[in-house]
């Protein structure tokens, strides 16, 4: 590890990091040193947890110690708060192999590793209102982050999970493939098992149907952040967390917004191992997400999931596009707006499914085009950095949002796989069993990202862009 990355973690702990990571000093006295950390939050997860730790494998660097943040806020519904006494109480069965750490810290000792259980569920020790498996997931990684820089931990890689997956035998192996330490995070291949209902396991393939659509779209368009956002799946590098100051406090979409700012720091890579299994079932611990999706879908007769436009995607990669041309000729003050709209109207020209005047009022209405002209702006050193990072996925999202709304309607999901150009599908989609599609949707998700922009690809000649 070298001093700076050193520096920026011990500043983080000293200044951004959560009170658990005192805990440090206090596993010193167990006498053991780990090959490998994992993360996992736990809120009402007694009927999964025990299952999802029985099926960790063991790291082929030591040890794996587990941290279990059982946490609940004290408006959480009386289901969780039973079910997080149940998961306490089972621990709390295994006296002969537990140590006592502090009040709410308790360390359960295992052959292939040990799991570290921290109580933030009972009253007076419960996360604050508002701030729920963000602060979970940073309570553990910052606890993590502390273990590695001191060496208790061998890896320099932070996993992060969630209390109801079931992973695959080369969990810890697969992250021995980031050889060359470019990659700030790593991400798991992950499938939905079913559990429950069928109609569960159908609204979950669903979903990550829609999931894989998106990432694929974006890819389609260019985008540096066409990858997943799925908190079981991460595998952070302790130095990149620290950088980016760890997890954000939320609700939800914590995964989202950390993963947004460590692809500013290093690349977020995709492993190529056996997927993890995540769960299909309904879920309303959070306000969005796989559970809540599901249950949404649920609520109707026929589960159906609707997703983005097809046409989204061209949009957002005639702006790349622009963009780019934009940076490469690097015009200055007030010529950076005439330039991007000129580049906008030659990209939409070269693909029919661009409407030129509605993506640059999108462009006006979310401020990426004032945050573009800002970006340009900067000296030659940095401005390649600035674009990148100022249209990240955050205001990617944005601009999809507001381009949709602007008539774009959400379709049937089997009705946009149908009409986007960058799958390979045919008139077979409406029958496809989904797990089928799933597949299918994976293999193409994985595919290299395409080469040339609209006006290398298509020429002069205008594809029908939407299949019938």
């Amino acid at each position: 590890m070298s001093a700076s990355f050193e520096k920026a973690e011990r500043k983080y702990l000293d200044t951004h990091a959560e009170p658990e990571v005192a805990l440090c000093g206090a596993l010193d006295s167990a006498q053991r040193g780990y090959g490998h950390v994992l993360a996992i939050p736990a809120a009402g997860e007694a009927d999964e947890l025990e299952r999802t730790l029985a099926s960790l494998p063991d790291g082929p660097l030591g040890p794996v110690l587990t941290i279990v943040v059982v946490n609940a806020t004290p408006d959480a519904p009386a289901w969780v708060q039973q079910s997080n006494a149940q998961t306490l109480e089972t621990f709390g069965r295994r006296k002969d192999r537990a140590q006592r750490l502090t009040p709410r810290a308790t360390l359960y000792a295992g052959e292939g590793g040990d799991v570290l259980v921290l109580d933030r569920a009972t009253r007076g020790h419960q996360l604050p209102p508002g701030q729920g498996v963000g602060l979970a997931r940073k309570i553990g990684v910052d606890l993590a982050l502390a273990l590695v820089l001191t060496g208790r931990v061998a890896s320099p890689w932070i996993h992060v999970s969630d209390a109801d997956v079931r992973f695959p035998e080369d969990y810890f192996h697969q992250v021995l493939e980031d050889r060359g330490g470019s990659s700030s995070a790593l991400l798991y291949r992950f499938q939905h098992r079913p559990i429950g209902d069928a109609r569960s396991y159908d609204a979950a393939l669903q979903y990550e149907a829609a999931l894989r659509y998106y990432v694929t779209g974006l890819r389609f368009a260019g985008s540096r952040y066409a990858f997943h956002s799925i908190g079981s799946t991460l595998v952070l590098r302790a130095s990149a967390y620290a950088q980016v100051r760890g997890f954000p406090r939320r609700q939800a979409a914590e995964d989202f917004y950390l993963l947004n700012k460590i692809a500013k720091v290093g690349r977020v890579t995709p492993l190529t191992g056996m997927p993890l299994a995540l769960s299909s079932r309904v879920s309303r611990r959070v306000p969005f997400g796989t559970g809540a999706a599901i249950a949404r879908m649920l609520e109707d007769t026929e589960p159906r999931r609707y997703t983005y436009h097809p046409a989204l995607f061209h949009h957002l990669r005639a702006w790349l596009d622009a963009l780019e041309a934009t940076l490469a000729g690097r015009a200055s003050g007030a010529g950076v707006t005439r330039a991007l709209k000129d580049q906008i109207a030659d990209f939409a020209d070269a693909d029919p499914a661009v409407d030129a005047s509605r993506l640059w009022a999108a462009l006006k209405h979310t401020g990426a085009l004032s945050s573009a002209n800002d970006a340009l702006a900067a000296p030659a050193r940095s401005v390649r950095r600035r674009v990148d990072d100022t249209f990240d996925g955050f205001r990617t999202v944005k601009l999809l949002h507001a381009l949709r709304d602007s008539g774009f309607a959400d379709l049937p999901l089997r009705d946009a796989l149908q009409g986007a150009s960058f799958l390979p599908f045919a008139g077979e989609i409406h029958e496809l069993p989904l797990e089928t599609l799933r597949s299918r949707l994976e293999v193409i998700e994985s595919q290299p990202r395409r080469i040339g922009n609209a006006k290398t690809l298509y020429g002069s000649e205008k594809p029908f862009l939407f299949k019938s």
